[in-house]
C-alpha cells in the first residue's frame, strides 16, 4: 500500500505531462489512463515528431513538461528522429523533463536504441495503465528531489 500511495502522491506532484502519438485511439486512452491515474494537471498531444519539436523549440524554460511520452513508429519523423534532432538542438536533456519512449514495438533493437539516449529513462509497451504511470510519476520526482 506504501508504494501506491508514494505513486498517487507524485501524480500530484507532476503538472504536465506531453502526449506524442500519431494515433488518435492510443492518445484517447492514454488520457483517460491519466485521468484515473487521479492526474489533473495539463496534458499536450501532438500527433507529430515535427509538430512536438516545434513547440520545445519556443517553449519557455518554465513551462517544459514533467513526462514526455515519444511514440516511436510516426509518419514523416520517427519518434527517434525527433529525440535525435531534440538531443542535436539542446532541447534534450533539460532540467525539468523525464523522457519515455511510448511505444508498440517489442522489437529489442527498438529497445536498445531507446536507451541509447542517455536522457530516455524508460521504455514502456502500449498501453499505459494507471500503476505504471503513477511509477513514471515517482520515478520523476524521485529524481528531481536529488
Amino acid at each position: 500500500m506504501e508504494k501506491a500511495a508514494e505513486g498517487f502522491n507524485a501524480v500530484n506532484a507532476v503538472r504536465h505531462v506531453v502526449l506524442i502519438d500519431d494515433e488518435d485511439d492510443c492518445t484517447f486512452v492514454s488520457k483517460l489512463v491519466l485521468k484515473k491515474a487521479g492526474f489533473n494537471g495539463r496534458v499536450s498531444c501532438f500527433t507529430s515528431g515535427a509538430e512536438a519539436l516545434e513547440w520545445f523549440r519556443t517553449v519557455p524554460q518554465d513551462e517544459l513538461p514533467d513526462l514526455v511520452f515519444v511514440d516511436i513508429n510516426m509518419p514523416a519523423m520517427t519518434g527517434f528522429q525527433m529525440l535525435e534532432a531534440c538531443e542535436r538542438e539542446g532541447l534534450f536533456p533539460n532540467s525539468r523533463s523525464t523522457v519515455i519512449m511510448f511505444s508498440g514495438s517489442i522489437l529489442p533493437m527498438d529497445i536498445e536504441r531507446a536507451h541509447a539516449f542517455p536522457f530516455v529513462a524508460a521504455y514502456a509497451e502500449k498501453a499505459l495503465d494507471v500503476d505504471r504511470f503513477r511509477q513514471f510519476c515517482a520515478d520523476h520526482i524521485r529524481k528531481h528531489a536529488a
